[in-house]
Parts: structure tokens; sequence; C-alpha cells
């Protein structure tokens, strides 16, 4: 029989070993998401679609391949894009989904891509020459920006928004059907956005029918490959569960669901012009 002091010996020389294996036991049978998985989303293009409160879409899809091979349950609400932000920030939400990775963002999340975006230029077809550069939209004064508030594109896509803004001739409108709908109207209004996104609502929503095949995709000198995916929450969720859901992210990530979820909704084209899999060299 071991003494009591042999005892504590053991427990202590033991206690490192046994604090590795819960820190880095996330695939064991008995780990998993402490609690129910808070997904704020906004409804636009084929990312996200709500019809009598369902969700399906891109990221519903995604996240549904996840529940079925992990131990976590995702709750989703319906919000706007911007309120999506402001959620995560304040530590109201668990995943800040569709996001590009920026500076502000790291700040309140671990993020993990799902695929390289890049935003271009987006005009009607024939209205104005071609848009290399953002010095080519600054010296045409009779183009509008259009944006979408809270888009966020990275430090490139900033400049150029700050640029315009200075100039007076940004617009801001709260999702993109409404920058679609300026753009019909407005021959000399761009916007610069992820062309899956604009595609998809022109091919989703009826109100915009006239504008399928009469738009134009732009890439601009200045806005080059991104990574997007989704933040996981430093700030509501514990230690446990961000490398938790981290660990599932990578593993789902590794095969090729995500990609094939963007796959069977965007044409060729669309795909080749501004999305590409996470990890392609340039």
């Amino acid at each position: 029989m071991q003494s009591p002091k042999r005892n504590l010996l053991c427990l202590f020389s033991t206690a490192p070993i046994l604090l590795l294996i819960c820190c880095l036991g996330i695939d064991s049978v008995h780990a998993r998401c402490s609690r129910l998985i808070q997904v704020p989303l906004a409804a636009y293009s084929y990312t996200v679609i709500v019809k009598e409160n369902q969700f399906s879409g891109i990221l519903p899809d995604v996240l549904s391949g996840l529940e079925a091979k992990s131990r976590c349950r995702f709750s989703y609400t319906l919000v706007p894009k911007n309120r999506q932000e402001i959620l995560f920030e304040k530590g109201k939400s668990d995943l800040l989904v569709n996001a590009v990775k920026t500076a502000r963002r790291d700040s309140f999340g671990v993020f993990f891509p799902f695929v390289q975006l890049r935003a271009v230029a987006i005009s009607l077809e024939g209205q104005l020459p071609p848009l290399h550069n953002a010095k080519d939209i600054i010296a045409r004064s009779e183009i509008k920006l259009v944006i979408v508030r809270a888009y966020d594109y990275g430090p490139a896509y900033q400049a150029i928004v700050d640029d315009m803004s200075k100039l007076g001739r940004v617009v801001v409108e709260p999702d993109p059907i409404s920058v679609a709908k300026l753009i019909r109207a407005n021959p000399k209004y761009i916007t610069i956005m992820a062309p899956t996104i604009f595609s998809g609502i022109v091919q989703s929503e009826p109100v915009l029918e006239s504008l399928n095949g009469k738009i134009r995709f732009d890439k601009l000198d200045e806005l080059q490959w991104t990574d997007s995916g989704v933040y996981i929450s430093k700030v509501s969720l514990s230690p446990s569960d961000q490398i938790y859901l981290k660990a599932q992210f990578e593993k789902y990530a590794n095969t090729d669901s995500i990609w094939k979820a963007y796959l069977n909704y965007y044409p060729p084209e669309v795909i080749k012009m501004g999305i590409r899999p996470r990890d392609t060299g340039h």
C-alpha cells in the first residue's frame, strides 16, 4: 500500500499531463459545446435565405453539416448586417459569419477561414469604361460609389471608401438589394462587393430580374484575394468552447463540403471572378 506522501507526489507529478489532456482532448467523445451557440444571420443572396422563419442557403448548409459531425448545436436569429457586427462586439453573439478578416474584428474573435474572396467593382454593362483601379474611379467625377453599411473588405477597400467620401461621392445603403436598385436607376453609380453576393441577389430577387445579363464586374488592382469565414467570439464563449469550435471547423474545412456549398449556388463564371478555396496560392 502506497503512503499518503507518495500518492500526493504522484498526483502533483501527473497533474500537468492531466491538464494537457484536458486542454487538447477536444476530439474525445466527451468533448462538446457547453451550450447552444447563438448565430445572428443577415438574409441576402444565396448566403442566407429565410422563408417562413426557416433558414437555408450556404452558411446554414455549412453549419448544419458541422452539427451532423460535431457535438455543437446552433440557434439562428434574423438581424440586419450592421446589427450582426454590433451584437458580436458586445459579446451578445457567438459567431460572426461570412466575415472578412480585419484588425478590428480580431479584437473580439478568433478567425477561421472558409474560402478566399475578392471584392470587385460592379456596374451596369456598357455605361462606363473599364475600371482597373481606384484612380480610375476617382478620376471620373460622375461616378458615385454605393456601399452597404457594415461591409468591410479590408484596408484597401476602406481606403477607396474614405477617398470617395471626402469627395462627397459615397452613398450608404442598408443591404445589397437597395444597392442594386440604385445602380439600376443610376447608370453612373457603381458598387464594390463580392460578386457572389451581387450575382446572387440578381438571380434570386424577382424585383431585380431586369439586371440579369446587364452587370459588369471589374477587378481592381488594390483589391486582392482575402480570407473569408467565421469569427468565434472571445467575449461570449469560454476558452474550451473556442478551442472545440475551431477544431470542428478545421476538421470540416479539410473536407470539400464548404467549397461544394458555394458551387451548389453560384454559376462558374461568378465563382471564377470572386471566390476560390482557402489556402490557394496566388
